[in-house]
Formats: structure tokens, sequence, C-alpha cells
């Protein structure tokens, strides 16, 4: 092989192997901000239920200690979120791709966990306002 075919090669096999590392980088960010795209519009969601327990606890003044504990677990639930949301750094200028997958999937953990907290915040947030209501 002459060192001209040598050269090509090596770089079609440099050209075509980033290529296959960029797509691996923007698969994993993508599925990251799947996960992120659902939990805000669970989000969404939480604020309402929010809202809701506030009008209950207008209603009936009674309800008003266990609807601002009630409001309290569905304000953990959106500060989990956002924890993570402000932690979150997808600026990978200068980092191998070693690193930015790395990066990527030990945030894919923690968003993971985050979105399970989340979750569970929101479910005891919602049952506790079924509670609250009366329900």
């Amino acid at each position: 092989m002459n060192k001209k075919t040598l050269l090509v090669a090596f770089l079609a096999l440099a050209l075509f192997g980033c290529n296959d590392d960029k797509k691996q980088e923007t698969a994993l960010l993508d599925s990251i901000t799947t996960v992120h795209d659902k939990i805000m519009a669970d989000d969404g969601v939480i604020m309402n239920k929010k809202m809701q327990l506030k009008g209950i606890a207008a209603k009936d003044n009674s309800k008003k200690d266990s609807v601002a504990a009630y409001t309290k677990t569905l304000s953990d639930a959106d500060d989990v979120m956002m924890n993570w949301m402000n932690k979150f750094n997808p600026v990978f200028s200068g980092k191998s791709h070693q690193q930015i997958m790395d990066y990527l999937h030990q945030q894919q953990a923690e968003l993971q966990q985050e979105n399970a907290a989340f979750l569970r915040s929101a479910a005891g947030g919602y049952q506790n306002r079924e509670r609250a209501n009366g329900n």
C-alpha cells in the first residue's frame, strides 16, 4: 500500500470515527433531553396541583396546615428538578469524546434519580391533595 492510500484511509477512518462519536454524543444528549422535557411537562401538573391545594385552604381554614405540608411536598419535587437543571452544562468544547460520554452518562444517571424523586414527590402531593379535598 502506498503512502497516499494509507493517508486517505487514515483520514477517512478519522472522519467517520468522529462522525460516529458525534452521533453517540447526540443520541445520549437527546435521551437526556427527552426525560427532561417529560419532567417539565409534569412540572406544569405540579403547579396546577399546588394551586388546587391553595384553593382548598382558602375555602376551609381548618385544612390550612395540612395543605401547607402538602404544598411543600410538591415544591420539593419542583426543587429537585430545578437543582439538576441548574447544574447541567452541555458545553463540550475542548473535551474528548470519552469525557463527553462520561459526563452525559453521569447526568443521565442523576436525571433518572431526580426523575424518580420528582415522581414520588408529585405522587405524594397528589395523594395529599385528595386527602385535603376529602376524597
